[in-house]
């Protein structure tokens, strides 16, 4: 095969094992984070204190929702058909929230009630079936047989309201979890989160139980399961009309869940939230003193521990509010899902809090089973296929980005900067590792390779082989980042020699996570993909608002830093290239249009252009989501860094080159 130019070895040769140094880095500023939120709960003394979290809280929601209007029209609704048993009715329904978007929902109307009566929200988790799935009808069933009004609607990815599927039905994205990414991956690009968009569909619901006359707006609770929980919890830092809440399978702390490897949907990560030590007890502290009921599976993916320390610590909350029993915590012996246990404990809750008698008997027998078919809303089943021109969360994150474009940065660079260098820590020094040089010939060309290793933060290291002629001089220097790393320096050998022929060095670089830093997996999904290593790692960096782009960009400004240093005066001082490819092609951009000593830019594939992902429904591959920048196709377009290249030389191939 001929002379091949490695990269490391196992643990960079046995310098450093850097497999973990990415999530270390991570999980210990989200730790600094978290102490700090629970420190500022703990010195909560007095209704005041109290209220004053409260304030911060809401403030955060309504900022990291993007602000949710206030004037908004009440949902027109459509029946489509009713379902008739003994106890109660069955309304189906599509709502028209505004917007263009429209939402399916059963409403079950108690017979016999008289007077408006309470009402009850209920939100499902990731289910295809949504709405009709059997443990969710069965406690809405349940909640009317005991004389509550249910609005169950199908949230954005379940039941009816998929989202990405062609004319003929068949699926373009998959359902639930990949459609809540793949949408919510674009969300992030202009800055918002499609929680913004779960949260007003619940709200525009609840406005819409506020004026059934069946229902007495004072008395409206909301019940979620999973992801159905997880909107409860916004809705609980968004929405002050809510009198109850009941919790199934969601509530946690961090810290615990952090190391479990877990990951969650788009919808389920607060941007920049860690900044204000958010952590689940703050969901229960935005509530009270409302009652809270939190359901949990003692066998759930989601700790348990982490449940009963929250509602522990919240509770204080709640005593110091006057209202020491408005906090319960109800558990089974099961694994994650709303048991037939909690559906009752969530019943005797909400007949006691919104019913008409809170010492009424509650009707515990089980509701027959309805068939999904007979709950279902419209004509194919699924809202797109109805009504073609429905807009979802693409249509509505391409208007909004259109109107925060108007927002943008006036200094598109420095913006860049920003996301870029904030939060870094740098040390005194590099400390670099230099390992032997070894020669090699590749045709007639001699070489040089010598692999170093060095800290691009305190506790991340970057990692390069430097390859240059053998034969002075070294006319420049390229920082080379291959969307491999360097595990695919042999593959490009003759490349690497047919550069050292014209007298140029290259620095084949890994920025954080990538090649020879690869990440060790931390779940058993694909590492790139979906619930990934590298996707759980980069929403964790997005609550602490910040990104693994960011990131990496930042490790190609170090490494022309390295360069500069006295270990490398072998060099000279030539000038400063860059060569990049795949993903390495977008961070070098990125670096050099920041960093002007880079004189020269060749990237062999095309920069991703964040505005193209917004403005594409479909997207992808999923290993391009880790690339995000929150809010980088609003202030800093690709196009607005053309300026910082002047008098530099840039080349970008075509797809067609």
């Amino acid at each position: 095969m001929g002379v091949r130019i490695g990269g490391f070895g196992p643990c960079l040769d046995g310098f450093y094992d850097p497999s973990l140094q990415v999530q270390m880095n991570v999980y210990a500023r989200t730790a600094e984070q978290i102490d700090a939120g629970r420190a500022a709960n703990d010195s909560l003394r007095t209704a005041e204190d109290v209220r004053a979290r409260q304030k911060i809280l809401r403030e955060y929601a309504d900022s990291a929702l993007g602000g949710l209007p206030t004037d908004r029209p009440v949902p027109v609704a459509r029946l489509t058909g009713t379902v008739t048993r003994p106890s109660f009715l069955i309304e189906k329904l599509v709502l028209e929230m505004g917007s263009g978007r429209l939402v399916t929902a059963n409403l079950y109307l108690p017979r016999n009630t008289g007077e408006p009566t309470g009402a009850v929200l209920f939100l499902s988790g990731h289910s295809e079936a949504g709405k009709a799935a059997r443990r969710y009808q069965s406690f809405c069933a349940r909640l009317a047989r005991n004389g509550l009004v249910v609005l169950a609607i199908d949230s954005i990815g379940h039941g009816e309201r998929q989202s990405y599927l062609d004319s003929a039905g068949r699926e373009e994205v998959r359902p639930n979890v990949v459609e809540h990414n793949h949408a919510g991956v674009q969300c992030w690009w202009i800055g918002d989160t499609i929680a913004r968009y779960f949260v007003d569909d619940a709200r525009r619901s609840i406005d819409y139980l506020c004026a059934r006359p069946e229902v007495d707006p004072a008395r409206i609770g909301v019940a979620g399961n999973s992801g159905g929980a997880t909107q409860a919890t916004w809705l609980m830092l968004a929405e002050p009309r809510i009198t109850a809440a009941a919790l199934g399978c969601f509530i946690m702390s961090r810290s615990s869940y952090q190391w479990s490897g877990g990951a969650q949907d788009a919808e389920q990560i607060l941007p920049g939230g860690a900044h204000i030590g958010i952590d689940h007890e703050d969901f229960l502290i935005a509530m009270a003193p409302r009652p809270v009921l939190v359901m949990s599976a003692n066998y759930d993916f989601f700790p348990v521990e982490g449940a009963v320390d929250t509602v522990e610590r919240a509770g204080r909350v709640y005593r110091i509010l006057g209202n020491p029993d408005g906090l319960g915590h109800v558990r089974v012996d099961h694994p994650h899902g709303l048991r037939a246990e909690l559906g009752r404990a969530a019943t005797e809750f909400f007949v006691r809090h919104v019913g008409d008698d809170a010492a009424a008997p509650v009707d515990h027998a089980a509701p027959e089973p309805i068939p999904e078919a007979e709950l279902q809303c419209t004509a194919s089943g699924q809202i797109r296929l109805d009504h073609p021109d429905v807009n979802q969360v693409f249509e509505l994150n391409r208007g909004r980005f259109d109107l925060l474009r108007s927002t943008r940065s006036s200094s598109p660079t420095q913006w860049l900067t920003d996301r870029v260098s904030e939060q870094r820590r740098t040390p005194a020094e590099f400390f670099a590792r230099w390992q032997p040089s070894q020669r090699h010939r590749v045709g007639a060309v001699e070489l040089v390779s010598r692999k170093a290793v060095w800290w691009s933060e305190v506790d991340v290291l970057s990692a390069g082989v430097l390859v240059r002629p053998a034969q002075e001089p070294t006319t420049a220097v390229e920082i080379a980042c291959f969307d491999g790393g360097t595990e695919e320096l042999a593959d490009r050998t003759t490349w690497l020699a047919e550069r050292a022929g014209r007298g140029i060095g290259v620095l084949a670089l890994d920025v954080r996570g990538v090649g020879a830093l690869a990440p060790h997996p931390i779940n058993p999904f694909p590492l790139e993909e979906n619930y990934g290593t590298v996707y759980k790692l980069m929403t964790d960096l997005i609550w602490l608002g910040d990104s693994l782009a960011a990131a990496r960009v930042f490790d190609v400004l170090r490494a022309v830093e390295f360069l500069g240093q006295e270990q490398l005066t072998v060099l000279g001082t030539p000038p400063i290239h860059f060569f990049g490819t795949g993903a390495g092609a977008f961070f070098g951009y990125l670096a050099a249009a920041i960093e002007p000593r880079i004189r020269r830019i060749e990237l062999e594939t095309p920069p991703l252009d964040p505005e193209s992902v917004v403005q594409n429904r479909l997207h992808g591959p999923q290993s391009m989501w880790q690339h995000v920048i929150p809010g980088m196709a609003v202030h800093c377009p690709l196009d607005d860094l053309v300026p910082e290249f002047s008098g530099r030389d840039l080349h970008i191939a075509t797809p067609d080159t």
